[in-house]
């Protein structure tokens, strides 16, 4: 049978005590060539650089500015150049053509496996540099204190995070003309010190610097039974044969890597390969599977799985709400549950949680629902007056001027407590709270279970709440099921729930927010409103019992000056008739 291996690249990032499972299928034989070239398959023309991130960089390829290839419009990138390597610092993974901006033809992504060198000895670096627009909407002026000379045409200014320029002409020793690679990031009328910018030359009007060529070989499977090319083996009944492939691995310590083989039942043969993290110890390493002796006319011969142990971009921890409640619930509407019993309470205006000093002194620097146009609300005692900040609506005048999104209304985060206008609302008390979370990835959500530990803390420094078998206001608990919390306290409890580091080399953290409601009055006001009616009550049913057993009938009394009074008003009404 041939051999030809049909799966792409792929790449997957590992955890700790997490295991990755690949299953690769050998439907065919054949052989394999290998063919190294050394040359520079490169060719004249400009380039312009523009980081995406410190691991990729886009080349943008310019129109030719001098000599032969001036007349050439076309883009000289093609998909032969993928997997070549660029300038000997990185590695090309795709090839982009495009219409826009319109000086540039092409550009290709590059996997930066060595740090691009700029111009450090450039005098130019130690200036500042001035952005300022020119007639062309795709290009810039350069302006500085003599900056440029004519060998700096096809030399790249690059601003990280904001679009770089290539140079095309100096129209004097201050001022250039630049073509930007991202005309929407251009930051136009702002001035870059020096250290904020940085100079490459990509170009052809001092020599091209930079060549591609194609990469060293970095993985191999090796056949171990020394077969000759194209050979024929006979196998009779009850004969057995045997053959092995040896696996490379890029970083051999980093993963422990375990292989088993079988024929599926499609007659294909099938190699597993079951991958685990090595505990605690971060890096990249690969697996690459080559089918030895592969023709070319394969589309694919060699399989390259990358792994990364480390932390995934796309992990996080979500809190689950113990009720289900839509976003436009949340803004605008008023839920209620089955028994009529209101999910959402309306925080006050400048609202502030109560501390250990009580509901009336509000002593931390979080604002709820804030509004810089209306007082502070409880602002009574010195520590609630010198304690307090806004974040989102700081040195603004009105509410509407803090720009909250809808987002930011409905975040669990102190980073945007400005903005909430709601809270879950519970009713006093708060016995039994179980708080679930889940842990999201590109993978898919999985619950946070074991061997995760967590600490929960309260944002606002309040103490009168308590972990199930922990004690009051901090804790850490190996998550088995859920977090029970126990509230003795009313209002608004903010807490942040975070992973201990040793189980994950990611530090997960969430937060969420709970409204007490409905609590009795405080100590000592409900015992002084029991003691007061207890006494009111007494002293009411002591007179009525005197009053009974002296025979003080008040209500005769009464209407005896009462019928005084009305007999001396019927007098006086005759003596004046």
């Amino acid at each position: 049978k041939n051999t030809e291996v049909s799966q792409n690249i792929i790449t997957e990032k590992l955890y700790a005590c997490q295991f990755y499972h690949l299953i690769i299928k050998l439907i065919n034989w054949d052989t394999n060539i290998i063919l190294t070239f050394q040359y520079d398959i490169g060719f004249d023309g400009p380039l312009s650089p523009q980081y995406i991130t410190e691991q990729q960089i886009l080349f943008f390829e310019h129109i030719p500015l001098n000599g032969k290839s001036r007349n050439i419009q076309k883009s000289r990138f093609y998909d032969l150049h993928k997997g070549k390597v660029s300038i000997g610092s990185g590695t090309i993974v795709d090839v982009f053509h495009h219409e826009y901006p319109p000086q540039y033809l092409s550009s290709v992504i590059v996997d930066i496996l060595k740090k691009f060198p700029f111009e450090s000895e450039n005098g130019i670096l130690a200036n500042s540099l001035s952005i300022l627009k020119a007639s062309n909407t795709t290009s810039a002026l350069l302006s500085g204190a003599n900056l440029f000379k004519p060998s700096d045409v096809e030399k790249s200014v690059v601003i990280p995070g904001l679009s770089s320029f290539m140079i095309v002409k100096i129209l004097d020793n201050r001022t250039a003309l630049a073509d930007a690679t991202m005309p929407d990031r251009v930051p136009f009328n702002k001035n870059f010190t020096s250290g904020m910018w940085f100079v490459y030359d990509f170009g052809t009007k001092n020599g091209r610097k930079w060549k591609i060529t194609v990469d060293s070989c970095r993985y191999w499977v090796r056949e171990l039974d020394n077969l000759p090319p194209n050979a024929i083996k006979y196998l009779d009944l009850t004969k057995t044969y045997n053959f092995r492939f040896r696996l490379v691995v890029g970083n051999p310590s980093l993963f422990i890597v375990k292989t088993k083989d079988y024929w599926d039942d499609t007659d294909s043969y099938t190699m597993e390969f079951s991958v685990t993290n090595t505990f605690y110890k971060q890096g990249k390493s690969s697996i690459a599977v080559v089918v030895k002796k592969a023709s070319l006319v394969c589309d694919v011969s060699t399989i390259v799985i990358t792994l990364k142990s480390g932390c995934s971009y796309s992990k996080s921890m979500h809190y689950i709400s113990p009720v289900s409640i839509s976003a436009q619930s949340w803004l605008h509407g008023d839920p209620i549950d089955q028994y009529g019993f209101k999910l959402l309470k309306q925080l006050p205006v400048n609202y502030r949680p109560p501390s250990k000093l009580g509901i009336a002194v509000p002593l931390t620097d979080n604002f709820y629902n804030a509004d810089p146009s209306k007082p502070r609300m409880r602002d009574y005692f010195a520590g609630s007056k010198t304690s307090g900040a806004y974040k989102q609506c700081a040195n603004k005048s009105t509410r509407a001027e803090c720009n909250c999104s809808d987002n930011e209304k409905l975040s669990f985060f102190v980073a945007f407590s400005d903005c909430k206008e709601k809270a879950l609302r519970m009713k006093y008390p708060v016995t039994k709270l179980p708080v679930h979370f889940r842990v999201g990835s590109e993978n898919g959500y999985t619950p946070l279970v074991s061997p995760f530990l967590v600490t929960v803390t309260e944002v606002n420094h309040r103490t009168n709440w308590e972990v199930a078998g922990m004690d009051e206001g901090f804790a850490e608990k190996c998550i088995n099921a859920a977090i029970v919390l126990f509230s003795q306290g009313s209002e608004l409890f903010h807490f942040r729930v975070a992973t201990i580091p040793g189980v994950s080399f990611c530090n997960l953290h969430d937060e969420f927010q709970i409204y007490v409601d409905d609590a009795p009055l405080a100590f000592p006001g409900q015992y002084l409103v029991s003691t007061v009616t207890a006494v009111l009550v007494g002293g009411i049913i002591f007179v009525a019992f005197m009053m009974q057993m002296y025979e003080i009938n008040v209500w005769n009394k009464v209407k005896n000056k009462m019928r005084k009074k009305n007999k001396v008003s019927a007098n006086l009404y005759r003596a004046i008739v």
